[in-house]
């Protein structure tokens, strides 16, 4: 028989036991309490994108650039007042598109754009002066109740020259069917008009057209067409009169195509035509104009117009203004006139 001591019996540990214990209501409780929080996130209504019109016309806006090839203004944050901003005046070169007098809240229209449950606030904004600039823009609201901008969603630039301010409809699927034309009337115009419905959708955080036409057809009263010069430079005085030339070109940019068109010249005080190679010519109150060939579809055709004025004279500029023989209506109206500086040469 084996008389050997038996080994010693630990002793017991308390804290292991409390420690355990711990860990385990740990374990059990912290997913319980996690839960409530976690589902109450996913609770959070989003924001109201719903921005009542009344609200609009007072607050600031974001407003997207408005497009390089019509009427210019301001962009960026913007405070509206009364449903507009007013723009100081300002000057720009010939053939350029003009700055606008005044940003503008045109119409508003209301739908889940971005698939969160609740409305946005489509936006058709203007840029105008005597017609202008329009664009569809989407706002919403963050969850300190900002409104933020989505983005625009189309805009009068290229063959789109204007936006229907009542027919904008946003569907169940979130895209926004604006109403386009390829011709803006302004005043007494009555030039007919082509219009079409096109689809726009937000995608990857931008506006991208999903359904309807997506070019044009051709309008037979309506054209888009450019006039561009170089400078007129007048030489060396001989006789007591300076002369020079300038070119002229007439583009087909787009639309109808005439198969003439009109130069109309608003000569200064003293600048006489010169040569014998001028067209027939028309005389008008402070001006003249003469009749060309048109140049081909989409294509450009330049003409030579020689000058004369007296040698101690300088300085000033000349006004050519350029219209379609039958007459078009011009879908870009401020490319179709241009100012030529008038310069001495040696």
């Amino acid at each position: 028989m084996d008389f050997s001591p038996l080994p010693p019996v630990p002793k017991p540990r308390p804290w292991l036991a409390v420690l355990f214990t711990a860990v385990l209501t740990l374990m059990v409780a912290l997913p319980l309490g996690i839960y409530p929080l976690v589902r109450a996130s996913f609770d959070v209504p989003p924001p109201d994108g719903h921005i009542p019109l009344a609200a609009l016309r007072e607050a600031t806006l974001d407003v997207p650039a408005w497009p390089a090839d019509n009427v210019q203004g301001p962009s960026g944050s913007l405070r509206f007042h009364d449903g507009s901003v007013a723009i100081e005046p300002r000057t720009v070169p010939s053939g350029r598109p003009p700055y606008g007098d005044a940003v503008l809240i045109l119409s508003v229209s209301y739908g889940d754009v971005d698939h969160d449950g609740t409305d946005e606030t489509i936006v058709l904004l203007g840029c105008m002066i005597e017609g202008g600039s329009k664009q569809l823009v989407a706002y919403d609201r963050d969850r300190s109740g900002r409104i933020v901008s989505l983005g625009p969603v189309v805009a009068t630039t290229g063959q789109i020259r204007d936006i229907r301010g009542n027919g904008t409809k946003v569907g169940a699927d979130g895209v926004v069917t604006a109403v386009v034309g390829d011709y803006q009337r302004c005043c007494a115009d009555r030039t007919p008009q082509i219009w079409q419905s096109r689809g726009y959708a937000l995608r990857n955080g931008t506006f991208e057209q999903v359904s309807g036409e997506r070019r044009m057809p051709l309008n037979p009263h309506v054209t888009e067409m450019r006039v561009t010069a170089g400078e007129l430079v007048l030489g060396a005085a001989s006789g007591g009169y300076r002369s020079g030339s300038v070119d002229v070109t007439v583009t087909h940019v787009r639309g109808a195509r005439p198969g003439r068109v009109a130069l109309t010249f608003y000569p200064p005080e003293g600048l006489e035509r010169a040569g014998t190679k001028w067209p027939v010519v028309k005389a008008l109150p402070g001006s003249y104009s003469v009749t060309v060939a048109a140049p081909a579809a989409e294509g450009s055709v330049t003409y030579r117009f020689a000058f004369r004025r007296k040698a101690k004279v300088t300085g000033d500029e000349l006004g050519i203004d350029l219209a379609a023989v039958p007459w078009l209506s011009q879908a870009v109206p401020w490319s179709s006139s241009v100012a030529v500086p008038i310069r001495t040469g040696n």
